[in-house]
């Protein structure tokens, strides 16, 4: 069945509304949520989901949110052939980010409507997304900021949002060139110490972070081992954003290394000789890692959780206490790569 767009101003949501003739011909079941794709004559395609309206301007129009169509290019008055989309995956974890600087300045000085507007629009306005998606984010009255799809868990053409999808917030803060005129020394030092160092205690995995995969009739917990979670108010005290670069280390490493250079002296002059020609084959290797920083609640303040695999790795046992370094060079990756 061929239908045609039609651009609705007024409208804050992202999902369609399908003509009475359309609606009458779907299964009952699928009424609260569908995910549709829309093809052009010109192969040209768009994801979009209905959860039930219908449309009031023709019996053969779709209805579409003017922001929305804007976001994802879908211009008026185009026809379309529509198909349903079943088994769509239910997305773990989804990373988003302000489509530009301006948009990230908004949701700063709007940052209580901002994260109302993203908790709702999980369950109420967006729930189809897939990876460089843009959306718009209305926030009050008629300020409204545009958002976009980085990446999505599982990876797959098109998820979709429900309870208990993790949501990331990247920043896209504006470059600054005030390091023009500092020489080599003092750009050294501004990456060596660039922020206080964090001291968190580790915090059992949840659960609701592993993703159930069935591989030839056996189940399997996948989890995110190059990520991190803290609480927004431990992030907000050691200024961390999300979906930063962080190194990790175990707290003992680095008075495990003071106590070697001690110790040093110590067997120098012990009567024993040293093995391997002076190097200690008692000394402990020293681990780290490097991981995305996400902010959740679901971390208790002072607290870091990241993946049992890794936390075996490191080689530290629950509850015992991590360094968070922010690592700068890898941090301006994000951007650049995002």
């Amino acid at each position: 069945m061929e239908l045609e767009v039609r651009l609705v101003g007024g409208i804050e949501n992202c999902f369609v509304s399908l003509p009475l003739p359309l609606v009458q011909t779907l299964d009952s079941s699928s009424a609260h949520l569908l995910t549709l794709e829309l093809r052009s004559r010109t192969g040209h395609r768009w994801f979009v989901a209905w959860s039930g309206a219908t449309s009031t301007s023709s019996s053969s129009a779709i209805e579409v949110s003017q922001q929305f169509a804007d976001c994802i290019s879908l211009p008026d008055r185009t026809a379309v052939q529509v198909r349903a989309i079943s088994n769509v995956a239910k997305a773990t974890l989804v990373t988003i980010e302000p489509h530009s600087e301006d948009d990230w300045e908004v949701l700063e000085l709007n940052s209580e409507h901002a994260e109302a507007a993203i908790l709702n629009q999980r369950f109420f306005k967006v729930r189809i997304v897939y990876e460089a998606m843009k959306f718009p984010l209305w926030l009050h009255g008629r300020t409204v900021t545009t958002v976009r799809v980085v990446s999505t868990f599982p990876k797959k053409g098109v998820v979709q949002l429900v309870a208990g999808t993790e949501v990331a917030v990247a920043p896209k803060r504006r470059k600054k060139n005030g390091n023009a005129h500092e020489g080599p020394y003092m750009q050294s030092s501004i990456k060596e110490h660039p922020f206080a160092r964090a001291l968190l205690r580790i915090q059992d995995p949840d659960r609701r972070f592993i993703h159930k995969s069935y591989v030839n009739g056996v189940e399997l917990g996948v989890v995110l081992t190059s990520v991190a979670f803290i609480h927004p108010e431990t992030a907000q005290s050691f200024s961390l954003d999300s979906l930063q670069f962080v190194v990790i280390i175990p707290r003992s490493s680095s008075e495990e290394s003071s106590k070697n250079s001690d110790n040093d002296s110590f067997r120098k002059r012990s009567s024993s000789p040293p093995a391997n020609n002076g190097n200690l084959t008692e000394k402990k290797k020293i681990r780290q890692a490097v991981v995305h920083l996400l902010i959740s609640e679901s971390v208790a303040k002072g607290h870091v959780m990241f993946a049992k695999s890794l936390r075996l790795y490191l080689g530290v046992g629950l509850h015992s206490c991590m360094l968070l370094l922010p690592d700068i060079q890898l941090s301006s990756l994000l951007y650049l790569h995002s």
